[in-house]
């Protein structure tokens, strides 16, 4: 998750495990204009979305983002406080969202929800399983002064760096999520653009040392 100069986006890999099997699906969910990614067991992410849409579906949505990260806060809360009781540390879920201040309207904000239930805005954030890879490169690549494009690119190359013979638990065509300031509605990295991504992180991990000018030449 990233908040650029123009606006805000969500990165995500495509790879899940569901008993003990890996699969394939989006990470990136979509609710009234905010977008969503999660850490955290499957399942737990599964619960998370069944209460939300539930109590969206009972206040007839929400005004204003702030509104539902309070509303986030108190579901990640209440499930990672029954899960970390049955399976420790590995039952905690953490959540992701962005988008505009007023839902329809405004700047684009995002959040970080901490598996405590206290959530806080934040410029750049890498979680998940691979975080700790992708953080070395996002530092350096997603700079303050970007564009939503550039960094939706640069994010398409950063989860493809890091998947799969980096981490084995990351995989999958990354999937990137962008919302610009005062503009509704959620667009997404092109398929062709996201290829060319994962091309050219496959071609530096092959000349990765030639690439940093750290061959020495006699």
């Amino acid at each position: 998750m990233v908040r650029d100069t123009d606006g805000i986006i969500l990165a995500a890999d495509r790879k899940i495990m569901r008993g003990g099997e890996p699969d394939y699906m989006d990470k990136i969910f979509e609710l009234e204009g905010v977008v969503l990614a999660f850490e955290g067991l499957t399942g737990i992410r599964d619960d998370f979305l069944l209460l939300l849409r539930s109590e969206m579906d009972r206040t007839r949505g929400f005004t204003s983002l702030y509104e539902m990260k309070l509303v986030v806060e108190d579901i990640v809360a209440d499930l990672s406080k029954r899960y970390c009781e049955r399976l420790g540390d590995e039952g905690s879920i953490g959540a992701l969202l962005g988008g505009l201040s007023g839902i329809s309207t405004g700047a684009a904000e995002v959040y970080y929800v901490h598996p405590q239930g206290y959530g806080e805005s934040v410029r750049c954030r890498c979680s998940g399983h691979g975080a700790y890879y992708a953080h070395s490169f996002a530092k350096f690549l997603l700079g303050p002064g970007s564009s939503v494009e550039d960094n939706t690119y640069r994010s398409a190359f950063i989860i493809s760096w890091v998947s799969e013979d980096i981490d084995a638990v990351v995989g999958g065509v990354p999937q990137v999520a962008m919302i610009q300031d005062n503009v509704a509605g959620v667009n997404y990295l092109s398929g062709e653009l996201t290829r060319r991504a994962a091309q050219r992180a496959k071609q530096l991990k092959l000349r990765f040392a030639n690439a940093l000018g750290l061959t020495i030449t006699r």
